[in-house]
């Protein structure tokens, strides 16, 4: 909050380099091509292109109303800004020069202009042009080049920088909520957009609760670190064996509220879950437990029954028709963070059950 970006480096103790702006700093991104170069935000209602050899910036614009949010292209020959009051420009940015190109419509007539600022960016995982804006109206919304084709709607944000973030196999769409809650959509298959159906609309979703949540992303790393086909467990001899002398000494322990009492692990109450599956928080490192990811279905609902008996779902999911869709979440870790200071993790473990 002083008005400044700052460059660390992990190995150091001390600040590398300062760049000071005339107003809070609400957004950077280095350039995912050339990280000598990164864009930024500010209040003072300018877009930075910045040089950090030289430590100053190599060409600005100025939107005149306050930007809340910018974000490289994946070639970093473009970017996308936007604005408090909602609005959202696309630029050229070849040779680090700011050019506008277009400016995207995302209005919503039913909305105050002061509840639509954007809040966050995000390009799809493989895509170029398929882009996820969050904004301060509680939408999450798609676009594909300058065309408005998908919306998620169900999580808040009214005043909130919250920014939404789709997991590294493009299936879901992860974000943090003002109600304290974390929400997930599906985004796979006949459920992404087509520009020949107009705009699609995705109401459907999971939720947990995560107190005070600020920050919610998927962890890029748990699929292929962790998750096992099949087949290969089927490969194995012998050790679905010794799976079934695994003590939960291997398991990361049920998470401690602040009172000293246990907080079982939650699950939303919606019928369309795209994850078919529970999920546990706790402070550690659920990722590196690797028998929680990969046990049969059954030991599953047996380990989860008995483990956690406050766990409720919908008693219209549908057990049997999620089960292959609902493999694809298994493993998958969500860290977050909070005004608290605090950092989480909640994996997905297994299948919902019925109590």
């Amino acid at each position: 909050m002083d008005k400044t970006v700052r460059l660390w480096h992990l190995s150091s103790k001390s600040c590398l380099k300062v760049f000071s702006h005339s107003d809070y700093v609400t957004c950077i991104q280095f350039n995912p091509v050339d990280d000598r170069y990164f864009i930024s935000g500010s209040l003072d209602a300018k877009v930075r292109i910045w040089s950090i050899p030289e430590r100053q910036v190599v060409d600005w614009n100025d939107l005149h109303e306050m930007v809340t949010a910018a974000c490289y292209t994946p070639d970093g020959q473009g970017a996308f800004v936007g604005s408090y009051k909602g609005n959202c420009c696309q630029y050229n940015t070849s040779d680090n020069k700011l050019q506008k190109k277009v400016q995207i419509n995302l209005q919503n007539k039913k909305k105050k202009a002061h509840q639509k600022k954007i809040t966050g960016f995000q390009f799809v995982p493989g895509s170029t042009s398929e882009v996820l804006i969050t904004s301060a109206d509680s939408r999450i919304r798609v676009v594909d080049g300058v065309d408005l084709v998908h919306k998620f709607k169900g999580f808040r944000n009214t005043n909130s920088q919250i920014s939404a973030s789709v997991t590294a196999d493009g299936r879901y769409v992860v974000c943090a909520s003002e109600d304290s809650h974390v929400y997930i959509w599906k985004h796979e298959g006949d459920s992404r957009p087509s520009r020949n159906r107009g705009v699609t609309i995705t109401q459907s979703y999971e939720h947990f609760h995560c107190q005070d949540v600020s920050v919610a992303i998927p962890w890029p790393g748990i699929s292929d670190n962790l998750r096992l086909s099949d087949s290969s467990l089927g490969e194995q001899n012998g050790h679905a064996d010794h799976l079934d002398e695994v003590s939960t000494a291997n398991h990361s322990p049920t998470p401690i509220e602040e009172n000293g009492t246990e907080c079982s692990p939650l699950v939303s109450g919606c019928s369309n879950s795209p994850l078919h599956g529970t999920l546990s928080g706790a402070m550690n490192s659920y990722f590196f437990d690797k028998f929680s990811a990969t046990w049969p279905e059954e030991k599953l609902l047996l380990a989860t029954k008995n483990r956690s008996p406050r766990v409720s779902v919908d008693t219209s999911v549908d057990f049997s028709n999620g089960l292959n869709q609902s493999k694809s979440a298994w493993g998958f870790v969500i860290v977050t963070a909070g005004r608290r200071g605090e950092i989480r993790t909640f994996q997905n473990f297994g299948l919902p059950i019925r109590i």
